[in-house]
């Protein structure tokens, strides 16, 4: 495989610095993403494993455009490893998605005849490396239509991510959005602890902002009253720390009475009551 880079393949950020990516060896994609493997027969997995094969590509934080389809069967770039932000931009509006190993990237064409006009803006927010399933990948990936299939559901998943997300949206107050949106990304980025369930994500004030469609300094002041609840806590690496059960029908309610009982605790404690 050829490691010369393609010119202009990222635009630099608003700093100047050019994120172009740092092409590595090829992977074992089946090794590297075992769920892709598990519907191929056992007696054939082995052989699997070494005809899917792809270039693997790093991209370091920043703004970043996927490179340009180099094939009519160029199936994109499968993420291994870090964070990705899709932002759809509509009259000044932002909306965000997030993007892990697992999830297929893939360039989006512009529609002249769209009548609504938006942009597509992608930020690394951890450094990404994936596997381009490039126009060779795409004729082995014929012999193998359990594979295939797994990709396919995948799609329908990260379809269903992106309903359930615009619902959220429609939640208020604003509390609640960013308290299931927690919860909501800790069924993909979470760890269980003693503590509580850790959100191995390290969002920014901002970045939430445009996953529950609010403006920063709303985001901060709701973040304050929820971890005044308990509820939620940001860890010194700056990763989330959840709390008790995952929210129901009534979350509103909930982080309301967490929210008031700790401010009478607090109360009493500075009254030296308690």
């Amino acid at each position: 495989m050829s490691t010369q880079q393609r010119p202009h393949e990222s635009p630099p950020d608003p700093a100047g610095a050019s994120h172009r990516p740092r092409t590595g060896p090829s992977v074992r994609v089946l090794e590297r993403d075992p769920e892709l493997g598990l519907r191929v027969p056992a007696d054939h997995i082995a052989e699997a494993r070494a005809i899917l094969v792809a270039p693997a590509r790093r991209f370091e934080r920043g703004v970043w455009e996927p490179p340009r389809d180099s094939g009519l069967s160029h199936l994109g770039f499968l993420i291994l490893d870090g964070l990705l932000a899709r932002d759809v931009i509509i009259a000044g509006t932002r909306c965000t998605e997030l993007l892990g190993p697992g999830d297929l990237v893939q360039r989006a064409a512009a529609r002249e005849d769209a009548l609504v006009r938006y942009h597509v803006l992608w930020e690394v927010l951890e450094p990404v490396r994936v596997a381009e399933l490039d126009d060779q990948f795409s004729r082995r990936l014929a012999e193998w239509p359990q594979v295939m299939r797994v990709l396919l559901e995948r799609a329908l998943r990260r379809s269903l991510r992106s309903s359930v997300h615009t619902a959220l949206l429609q939640l208020s107050p604003v509390e609640t959005r960013l308290l299931i949106l927690f919860w909501f990304l800790a069924e993909r980025w979470g760890r269980v602890t003693p503590t509580g369930v850790v959100l191995r994500l390290r969002l920014s004030h901002q970045v939430l902002g445009q996953l529950v469609g609010c403006r920063r300094a709303s985001v901060t002041t709701a973040l304050q009253r929820i971890e005044e609840s308990g509820l939620v806590s940001r860890r010194n690496d700056r990763t989330w720390l959840l709390r008790g059960s995952p929210p129901d029908e009534l979350a509103h309610v909930h982080w309301r009475e967490r929210t008031a009982h700790g401010a009478r605790r607090r109360a009493q404690r500075s009254a030296g009551v308690g």
